[in-house]
């Protein structure tokens, strides 16, 4: 299996954490934490699973790169959506997020030089 995929296949692992998170840390106590983890979470599963599965790499690439803009979301949604009083739900977005952007960007520049012939 090729790295790319494995990093995909992470990704979604990653996305299905931020759904269980939903029901298992503090966001039940905050509908918003709560359904942007689940939203989120489900997009980024979809994004992680459809990049691993696909033989196209352009497609992989940009899905990859897709799941790094919904990462960036994750790390600024506790602000923006005004549950970062939520410390559970806080830290668990930004790591995530971080955790998201890292493997979804290496993906996405592996992608490329997995397609390069070897001499």
């Amino acid at each position: 299996m090729n790295r790319y995929k494995i990093l995909s296949w992470l990704v979604a692992l990653a996305g299905l954490w931020m759904v269980i998170a939903a029901f298992v840390l503090e966001h039940p106590a905050d509908n918003d934490a709560m359904w942007n983890a689940i939203i989120v979470g489900v997009v980024v599963v979809i994004l992680g699973a459809w990049a691993a599965i696909t033989e196209n790499a352009d497609t992989s690439r940009v899905l990859m790169w897709l799941s790094v803009v919904a990462g960036i979301w994750l790390i600024v949604a506790p602000f923006v959506l005004a549950y970062s009083e939520l410390a559970t739900a806080l830290w668990n977005d930004i790591i995530v997020g971080i955790i998201i952007v890292v493997l979804g960007a290496w993906s996405a520049l592996t992608i490329g030089s997995a397609e390069t012939p070897a001499p």
